[in-house]
């Protein structure tokens, strides 16, 4: 049972998660390389006051890589201050600062800031306005922050600042405790170029042989999601219906790009959100996509820039627009709260989808599941934010989304998603930025369960368990001996529920326990005869995990197999060894259902089989053993 009813559009076009589940990453390979370190993470002395408006005025050529332009800063102080200090990278000039129509001296005696010296000091609560002209060549560091490249010979400027980015291409305040509350954009470059950014284009105006692209947004935005991109775009503008709301899309794309590729099974995947989380957060405004030259996207608010046109990479970053654009993560170290949730999100369009939900949301689910155990000693919570490439992880990205389901299947559906409601809903967290102590308060409040063990495992706690589950039935009383055995001694032991499918002649059904200690026996009645026994057979908890009958049940000898190549592609045979004479196999997916397998020897016959994950069970007369096995 759900939730939420829904009217889910049939995706147009389906697409393997196991082929695109790393375009769901904003950032890929090209990020992995970025390992550099930064000399702040938020800068202390941006602290004294809060930011109201900015407006860009900038001179973009895409042909030459440079930066011209002023950027005006209305500001309330928040303690008396003689100086005001931006963030910007040492390698643009400033050429003024102008203050109430008067130039005043700065410096920049600490490295990538600018300090405006102030003609007197400014009590706390004042409202008032700055702005600096500068120029040059930025930097390209990190993700990206501005790249000029090429798309089919045409040049094209893009930025991506984050998450410290944005200070290589304008005099800004980089933190994740302040959001500015409007920005106006004005870009002027050759009429052959187009700049898309965020918010309502209010005009364009022309002037001899450039034009300026007008950009205005009235949201709450931080700085890293404030973004130009200026190609030889064509460009699109419609009005779509989204929930009871009539929604503005914008579409900038390459020439050899069509509105077909942008817009296939976006809406889709926005009806969806909006009727599980409410409404479109920037529905005054809009929605869009920007092409730019690079594998992945990146979520910058309203305008979602794409390296292409996927329909997991659609749906992760319009899936941020809720999480990581409304509501932010108030420190990188809670990035999962971002990209956790834009993951998990993809694999629920899957699970939503009722007409294909049977075929890929287990290959959706055990893609993430399958990257999130990539790392046995990887942690969710990221301690040190200074290293980019560490941020942008498995861990942050797969392991955060199972994170999220299997709260949802230790709270229960209504219990998840109406806590997640009242998360992204909160007033007080809204269009602001949250921990993860607030989503976890939420979760308590509308499941009430205690969750602060489930957080202290799972989130802070590094890897996973590994169960070896033996069982014997006697009379009418089913016996389940636990053995846990975490990947990481940072977590003693992991206390989830766990589901186990019993199997018999007339037996299919799935009970759920829940150990406390390791090696914890357990006894159910059940007057059914059992034949097999499947751990968690919907995949609701990041485990390993093998099942076997207890010896002194079994005719058999105990097994130990070992399966490789696994994964295997798709139509190879499956090499296995054993230490014991195998009797019979089988092989049944991830949904429990049984497909065509033959063996000899040591080998197993996978040909024919489809991408997904599968279970493979070896008997030597009563004894069997479990074995994962992933197709790609």
């Amino acid at each position: 049972m759900r939730l939420f009813t829904l009217v889910f559009f049939l995706f147009n076009s389906a697409i393997l998660f196991a082929q695109t589940f790393e375009l769901c990453k904003i950032m890929d390979n090209e990020m992995k390389q970025a390992k550099f370190k930064l000399n702040h993470k938020s800068n202390p002395a941006t602290a004294s006051y809060d930011i109201k408006y900015h407006r860009l005025e900038l001179e973009i050529n895409p042909e030459v890589k440079y930066i011209k332009g002023k950027v005006v800063t209305y500001f309330t102080t928040t303690d008396s201050i003689d100086a005001i200090l931006f963030d910007l990278t040492d390698s643009l000039r400033v050429d003024s600062v102008v203050y109430h129509s008067v130039n005043v001296s700065f410096k920049r005696t600490v490295s990538n800031t600018v300090s405006a010296i102030l003609p007197a000091v400014l009590p706390s609560g004042s409202l008032d306005s700055i702005e600096v002209y500068y120029q040059g060549v930025p930097n390209t560091n990190g993700l990206g922050s501005f790249v000029q490249s090429s798309y089919n010979g045409d040049s094209i400027i893009w930025t991506l600042s984050q998450p410290y980015g944005a200070q290589e291409w304008w005099p800004c305040k980089n933190s994740l405790t302040d959001k500015i509350d409007s920005i106006e954009i004005i870009v002027s470059s050759p009429l052959n170029y187009k700049t898309a950014s965020n918010g309502i284009l209010l005009k364009i105006d022309t002037i001899n042989q450039n034009h300026a692209f007008h950009w205005k947004s009235t949201y709450f935005i931080p700085s890293y999601l404030i973004a130009i991109s200026v190609a030889n775009y064509d460009s699109y503008e419609e009005q779509v219906q989204l929930g009871n709301n009539t929604l503005l899309m914008n579409h900038y794309l390459f020439k050899d790009q069509t509105l077909i590729q942008s817009n296939d099974g976006l809406l889709s995947f926005m009806n969806l959100f909006d009727s599980l989380f409410g409404t479109y957060p920037f529905i005054k405004e809009k929605y869009g996509h920007a092409s730019f030259v690079r594998g992945g996207g990146m979520e910058h608010q309203t305008m979602s820039f794409m390296g292409d046109y996927g329909g997991e990479l659609k749906a992760h970053e319009v899936a941020h627009q809720w999480f990581g654009n409304k509501i932010t993560c108030d420190s990188w170290s809670n990035l999962w709260l971002n990209e956790g949730f834009a993951t998990y999100l993809t694999v629920l369009t899957y699970e939503f989808n009722t007409a294909h939900s049977s075929i890929y949301y287990p290959i959706a689910l055990g893609g993430i599941k399958a990257s999130a155990m990539t790392n046995p000693n990887g942690s969710v919570y990221k301690a040190d934010t200074a290293i980019v490439a560490n941020l942008f992880d498995d861990m942050v990205y797969a392991k955060g989304a199972y994170l999220l389901h299997m709260l949802r299947w230790k709270i229960g559906d209504n219990a998840f998603f109406q806590g997640i409601r009242n998360y992204i809903n909160d007033p007080e967290l809204a269009y602001s930025f949250a921990s993860t102590n607030d989503l976890k308060q939420h979760l308590e409040n509308a499941s009430g369960v205690n969750l602060e063990e489930f957080f202290k495992d799972w989130f802070y706690g590094k890897g996973f368990p590994r169960y070896s589950t033996q069982w014997s039935q006697t009379n009418e009383t089913l016996q389940l001996s636990i053995n846990q055995q975490p990947t990481d001694p940072s977590v003693y032991f992991f206390n989830i529920p766990l589901p186990y499918r019993l199997i018999g002649p007339n037996l299919d059904t799935t009970i759920v326990v829940e150990p406390i200690y390791n090696n914890q026996l357990i006894s159910v009645a059940i007057s059914q005869q059992i034949d097999s026994i499947v751990f968690d057979p919907k995949s609701w908890v990041l485990a390993e995990s093998n099942v076997s009958v207890g010896l002194k049940e079994s005719n058999g000898a105990e097994l130990g197999v070992e399966l490789y190549p696994n994964p295997v592609l798709s139509g190879n045979s499956v090499e296995f060894k054993a230490t014991h004479r195998i009797e019979r196999i089988e092989v049944f997916s991830s949904t429990g259902k049984k497909v065509s397998a033959q063996f000899s020897n040591s080998f197993i016959s996978t040909i024919g089989i489809t991408p997904g994950l599968y279970f493979v069970k070896f008997w030597n007369t009563e004894s069997f053993e479990l074995k994962k096995l992933l197709v790609q």
